[in-house]
Formats: C-alpha cells, sequence, structure tokens
C-alpha cells in the first residue's frame, strides 16, 4: 500500500513538473531598438542582417514598447533578477552593480530553483556576485562586468552549485592577440560567445527532456564595445569574421558591430534549432531582450546603421532610445504570433513567471513589477500604472560623446499612459526624491515618438499631476552605476 502511495506521489510530482514550461531568456548587451529587422528603422547603410531573430518574432510576440530596466548594464539586470525598480533601490538596499549572497535578496533565479527547475546561467552575470549561490545550479561566464569587455580573455569564471567561483584558463588566448590576429585566424583562439554558447549547449543537452524543468539565463556580451586585451578595454566590436559585411567600405568598427549582431542573430538560431532538436520546443517560453539601448562606444556611432530606430538618446539616457528593448516573447502552440504595443519593463518579469509557475503567493507583496501573462496570453490587460528610471541628467549627446546634456545629478524618467516625463535632475538634492520643483520635459509618445516636441508648458496640469503621483510612491532620484 505504502508502496502505491510512494508511487502516485511520484506520479503526481512528475505531472507537476511537466507542467511547468521550461524558460529560456536570451539577453544581448547594447542593442538598439531598431538593430532587429522586425522594428521599423533604416538607414543610408541599409539594415543589418538578424534572419533568426526576424523568423522568432515572426512566430512570437513582438513588443514594439517594451522596456529594458534601466539606461545601463548592471542596475537594468538588477531589476529582472528582483521584479523593483531603480526608484526603490535605496529603499531595499540593492547597490544596482552588486548583488551580494549575504544580502539574502528575493531573486527570480532562486524561486525558479526552489520551485524544482534546473538552472543554468552562461555569459554575463552582472549584478549577481556568486551566481551558483544565488539561484543557478551551474554557471560559466563572467562575474566582472569589466572583464566582461574583454572578449578573448586570458581566464574566464564558472562555479557549480555548493562550491565557490573559480577561473577557467582559456588556453588558446594565452598569446598575442588584436584584432587581425583574431579575425586571420579565428579557430586559434577563445572568443567569450562561442564559450558561453557551448558551455550553455552542452548543459541544456543534459537536462532538456528531464525530470525537471529548466530555466536557461544565457546571456551574450555583445553587441556591447569590447577589446582584444584582458584590460578591460573597449577597442571596438571584437567578432571571428566580418562575414557578408566583408567588403563593404564603411569603417573598420561599423563593419565588426554588424558582423557581430548577426553572429548573435546566428547563436539564437543554433539555439532555436536544438530546443526543437530535443524536442522541448513546444513546452519552452523564451525570451529574447536587450539590457538597455543602443551604445556609443568603442568607437561605434549609434547613428551609422539608426541603431535606435529614430528613437531619441541612447544608452546612458532617459529618452526612449536609452531605455526601450527590442523584446520579443516565443512560445510555440501557446503564445499567438502577434505584435504588441503594451508596455513593460524587466522588473514585470519576477512576477510574470511567478504567475505561470504558480508560485504568486511565494514572492514579496511589495514588488512593483506585474504579471503581464494575460497579455502574453492574448488578452486584454490593464495598462501599468507607471514606468519609472533613474539616471545622471537626461542623458542626450547633443554634438559630440562629451556635451551630455547632465551634470547636475541625478533624474528621472516616468511614463503613465502616453505621457512621458523627463527629468534632467531632481531639484531636491537633500533628499533626492521627486517634488514639484522639478524641471519636466513633457512628450506625448502616441503621437510623438522620437520625442521631438516637449509639451510641458502647454500642459503644467499634466507635469504637476505626474510629479505629484509619482512623489507619493516615495521613491528616489538616486542614479546607479553612473
Amino acid at each position: 500500500m505504502k508502496a502505491l502511495v510512494a508511487s502516485a506521489l511520484l506520479a503526481c510530482t512528475s505531472l507537476a513538473a511537466a507542467a511547468k514550461p521550461n524558460i529560456v531568456w536570451v539577453m544581448s548587451d547594447d542593442m538598439g531598438w531598431g538593430e532587429v529587422g522586425l522594428y521599423p528603422a533604416g538607414s543610408i547603410h541599409g539594415r543589418i542582417a538578424t534572419p533568426n531573430l526576424d523568423k522568432f518574432g515572426n512566430e512570437g510576440m513582438v513588443f514594439r514598447q517594451a522596456y529594458a530596466g534601466y539606461t545601463v548594464c548592471a542596475p537594468s539586470r538588477t531589476t529582472l533578477f528582483t521584479g523593483r525598480h531603480s526608484g526603490n533601490f535605496v529603499k531595499h538596499g540593492l547597490a544596482g552593480t552588486n548583488i551580494p549572497v549575504t544580502q539574502n535578496a528575493f531573486l527570480l533565479s532562486e524561486m525558479l530553483q526552489n520551485n524544482g527547475y534546473a538552472t543554468g546561467a552562461f555569459g554575463k552575470i552582472a549584478p549577481l556576485a556568486a551566481p551558483a549561490s544565488q539561484g543557478f545550479d551551474t554557471f560559466f561566464g563572467q562575474i566582472s562586468q569589466v572583464d566582461c569587455h574583454n572578449m578573448y580573455p586570458e581566464v574566464v569564471d564558472s562555479q557549480l552549485k555548493g562550491s565557490d567561483p573559480f577561473k577557467v584558463n582559456c588556453t588558446l588566448n594565452w598569446k598575442a592577440k588584436n584584432r587581425t590576429l583574431c579575425m586571420a585566424n579565428p579557430s586559434e583562439y577563445n572568443y567569450t560567445i562561442d564559450m558561453f554558447e557551448n558551455k550553455a549547449f552542452d548543459w541544456l543537452e543534459t537536462v532538456a527532456g528531464g525530470e525537471k524543468p529548466f530555466f536557461l539565463y544565457l546571456s551574450f556580451t555583445v553587441p556591447h564595445a569590447g577589446g582584444w586585451t584582458d584590460k578591460g578595454s573597449e577597442q571596438g566590436a571584437p567578432v571571428p569574421s566580418d562575414g557578408q559585411y566583408n567588403n563593404q567600405s564603411w569603417p573598420d568598427v561599423e563593419r565588426d558591430h554588424a558582423a557581430v549582431v548577426t553572429y548573435l542573430d546566428g547563436k539564437v538560431g543554433h539555439l532555436m534549432s536544438l530546443l526543437e532538436k530535443k524536442g522541448v520546443d513546444d513546452n519552452t517560453l523564451v525570451f529574447f531582450a536587450s539590457d538597455n539601448g543602443a551604445h556609443l562606444e568603442g568607437g561605434h556611432s549609434y547613428t551609422f546603421f539608426n541603431s535606435t530606430g529614430g528613437l531619441l538618446g541612447h544608452k546612458r539616457s532617459l529618452y526612449e532610445g536609452g531605455v526601450r528593448s527590442p523584446s520579443m516573447v516565443r512560445w510555440p502552440g501557446t503564445i499567438k504570433p502577434a505584435v504588441s504595443e503594451f508596455r513593460w519593463a524587466f522588473w514585470d518579469v519576477l512576477p510574470t513567471i511567478a504567475d505561470l509557475i504558480g508560485s504568486t503567493e511565494q514572492i514579496p507583496t511589495d514588488l512593483d513589477g506585474i504579471s503581464i501573462l494575460d497579455t502574453l496570453m492574448g488578452k486584454k490587460q490593464t495598462p501599468k500604472e507607471y514606468l519609472y528610471f533613474t539616471w545622471d541628467g537626461a542623458g542626450r549627446v547633443l554634438d559630440t560623446p562629451e556635451m551630455w546634456e547632465s551634470g547636475k545629478g541625478s533624474g528621472y524618467g516616468l511614463v503613465m499612459g502616453d505621457m512621458k516625463g523627463v527629468v534632467p535632475f531632481c531639484a531636491d538634492e537633500t533628499t533626492l526624491k521627486p517634488s514639484l520643483k522639478d524641471p519636466m520635459a513633457l512628450y506625448n509618445l502616441s503621437v510623438d515618438p522620437f520625442e521631438t516636441t516637449n509639451i510641458a508648458a502647454q500642459h503644467a496640469d499634466i507635469v504637476t499631476s505626474m510629479i505629484t503621483f509619482i512623489m507619493k510612491q516615495n521613491v528616489s532620484c538616486q542614479c546607479f552605476q553612473c
């Protein structure tokens, strides 16, 4: 009898596990909203080829007005892992750049691990300090953000559950290396993007179709600028080959940038092929997103390919070009192909996944995020009340990279409905909180998506209403990694 009961319980457990979908998050680093082919953009140099991402989007849901978590890397990823936006980092003791194990923050990865998921992280893992002690069973990648600039490093990081992080030698990189040498002999060097993919796929081979559902966090370090040294230098856009762009008469850095975006696109194609090969494609929810807007580093110009799709600003900006993400979600047979204008941000992911796997009672009740599961399932959903981002100044390059619209302290961006407020600095320098003295520029995104016309003077009542609202939320203007 006990054997029968045990057998029945085991069967129920197996069914419960099978009912939970596998989850994959593919993160690109500094990819502009206009760099994926399905997003409206164009330039005199044509479009960068992204056939696999285009196929991915056509088979899933393309979000035209989705946001990253912040306008630079680690704070953006902090919002993803914690479900909290930057206005509440101070309140909850979040540094925005690093989450130590001792902090005991509630994390997306730990929630999934505690709910029976096999969990693996590969690539850029900031802000987690020790990923295999913070919800991941295994990790291979780069813990330090600065190390992530090294695309041909001598060592990378790894960690297994129950152990401390350790270094792994990349033996092929222990010799002279530069752009010319690495591109002339790509097979004789270890390129991080290839290593991340290989380790992630090795892990997938062992967990896909197994007893547990899996969560794969595959976080690439491109098209972020990087270098061929071990010094964290942003020398350009390292890539093994310029491929189809080899004969273009563009500057080297722009050929490389186009090539690395297409190279990343190929990795997405490889992933989707592996999921299909393992027979788990129909039970796997895959997200693709960028951690912030298009960059202008390593000599690359975000205007060369119109990487923001015309959106104002770029990485390190409160304008749309700094925080909008080319986010897409695919789950064959469950999420119907569609283009959505629903506005959401990275901090909505944790409550969405909690809703999906039936663990909403486990998450903190004061998270900033909401579940967007209804939207993913094609149902109507009440719009989010607001989205909030902080940064040091509005962060728009006027003429040259040295001329920032900044310098007076932390400001914020606030989206409520179609209205977008941009405050370059908070007037209250003592508390660093929003106040009615804040100099807010106002844009109506429904008719002015490129934020060309400041209508604050004509709609002072809306400005007052928006600032009054955000004051009641008791948020901070503090910027992070600024």
